[in-house]
């Protein structure tokens, strides 16, 4: 299954249960990064990217530093997917990886 395919699907299933995708809302995409060198790299980039960021240290071995990068969109596959890929690599050339996104039902 495609990411995209991934993403419809799970936007599917939350219009089917009540949400309403269509107003602007504030998407939240999380990336792990192994260093807070890296993840603020990331953050750096993210943000010249048109994302707002914040930056947080975990207590977890693997990948301890989050970063949240937000923006508000219409939450469709196609926005959700792009916006996806994007961080993504720009995670991977910063050493980190994408980790999931989310956004309060409304």
């Amino acid at each position: 299954m495609s990411l995209f395919e991934e993403n419809a699907e799970i936007l599917k299933s939350m219009k089917e249960d009540g949400s309403d995708l269509a107003p602007l809302r504030r998407v939240d995409f999380s990336q792990v990064f192994p260093s807070r060198a890296s993840a603020e790299s990331f953050a750096s980039a993210a943000m010249k990217a048109g994302f707002d960021t914040a930056v947080e240290e975990v207590d977890r071995s693997e990948d301890p530093w989050d970063v949240t990068a937000s923006k508000e969109m219409v939450s469709s596959a196609e926005n959700v997917t792009a916006a996806e890929e994007k961080l993504g690599a720009l995670a991977q050339a910063s050493d980190g990886r994408s980790d999931g996104w989310g956004f309060m039902r409304v």
